[in-house]
């Protein structure tokens, strides 16, 4: 199973929508978002350019504003927002995803040996490392506007293995 991880999308709709794009062909069922969507119009714009067959679940990060209604909007286009964590099974491997403003927490749930895969953002810096049996995946910023570059993570569930792609 292929599961696509974002995050620090920062209200850059062109980004999201060339995501989509690029997504179109690889088979993708899953798109995890780390946080720092910031606008809740950015739940429904996620959610267009994947289309309807593809889960989006994400967390909150640290600019998000007006959550109660952007829980509404999440709702109204099938985006499910798990707070400021959260914890999924998939293809049989446990997968945690927090934004990452802790690095206290962060390396927690890294070392912990209770997960297979471990994502996030906040840094806008792409990282990709195993710390133990762990994988442990930064897709970088999906909005391109600290580095210039907009990248996601293509994520091999069953393989635990990682391409990074950039968009630009």
């Amino acid at each position: 199973m292929l599961l696509v991880a974002v995050s620090d999308s920062h209200d850059n709709i062109a980004a999201i929508k060339k995501l989509g794009d690029a997504l179109r062909s690889r088979g993708v069922s899953l798109v995890i978002h780390a946080g720092d969507w910031v606008s809740p119009f950015t739940a429904r714009f996620l959610r267009e350019a994947v289309g309807e067959g593809v889960r989006v679940v994400g967390v909150w990060g640290n600019n998000e504003g007006e959550r109660p209604y952007f829980l509404e909007v999440a709702k109204k286009f099938n985006v499910e927002i798990a707070g400021d964590a959260a914890e999924l099974e998939v293809a049989g491997r446990k997968i945690a995803v927090y934004h990452g403003t802790s690095p206290v927490l962060l390396k927690a749930l890294a070392e912990s040996g209770l997960y297979d895969i471990v994502i996030y953002g906040h840094t806008h810096q792409a990282v990709i490392e195993k710390r133990g049996r762990t994988l442990v995946v930064n897709p970088g910023e999906l909005c391109g506007c600290l580095t210039g570059r907009s990248s996601y993570a293509l994520i091999n569930v069953e393989k635990l293995e990682v391409d990074l792609i950039y968009l630009t």
